[in-house]
């Protein structure tokens, strides 16, 4: 009788300990976020249904609802990837990295695009050919744009992080030099060493 009591209040003291770990329990928002708390983010989610409300009456009409989610959230991927991509601005360049301990110019997009579920083409050259090409003029935030010593040769690729005007296009990438930091597309240097510009078809 004794053990069957014992049995059963450490019973009841184990229920009451997994209910208060699952009450207390830390949520991590998504990788390249500032931290959130559980209920911060249950705000949130109730928030963005709310004003989700009357764009997903406008886009009922279509049947596609991948689509229609694309849609809603095209900015925040732009955004997550920048945000994520700026997290290892001032991280050493290493040729084949993808790590804080060294990015090579490829790696940093391939790392930063994961951060939405995306998968890139491991290097500069194959990442050209990864969407459709984008004129100078209609670059926006997410491009990819590339560079090389000749047309025939892209050795260098970084993203769009501002479109400030027609002459100010800040770019993200791993500098051979400098590591990760930001430049204007349009400085003499890299105006000079321009190829081609591509927007990746997640976005």
């Amino acid at each position: 009788m004794k053990t069957l009591f014992t049995t059963s209040a450490l019973f009841i003291f184990f229920l009451l300990l997994m209910a208060s770990c699952q009450s207390s329990q830390v949520v991590f928002s998504k990788r390249g976020e500032e931290y959130k708390s559980a209920r911060e983010i249950a705000a949130e989610k109730r928030a963005a249904r709310k004003s989700g409300k009357s764009r997903e009456r406008i886009a009922s009409t279509s049947k596609d609802r991948t689509s229609r989610t694309r849609v809603r959230n095209l900015d925040k991927d732009v955004a997550t990837v920048i945000q994520t991509a700026r997290s290892y601005t001032g991280v050493p360049y290493r040729w084949g990295g993808t790590t804080r301990v060294g990015m090579d110019c490829s790696g940093l997009l391939c790392t930063s695009f994961q951060s939405i579920d995306a998968t890139l083409p491991r290097t500069s050259e194959e990442q050209s050919r990864y969407g459709d090409e984008v004129k100078p003029k209609d670059l926006r935030e997410g491009d990819l744009v590339f560079f090389g010593e000749n047309k025939r040769n892209i050795t260098h690729v970084g993203m769009v992080t501002e479109v400030v005007s027609r002459e100010e296009v800040r770019f993200i990438h791993a500098s051979t030099s400098l590591g990760v930091m930001e430049n204007n597309l349009y400085s003499d240097y890299y105006k000079k060493l321009f190829i081609k510009a591509v927007r990746p078809p997640v976005f």
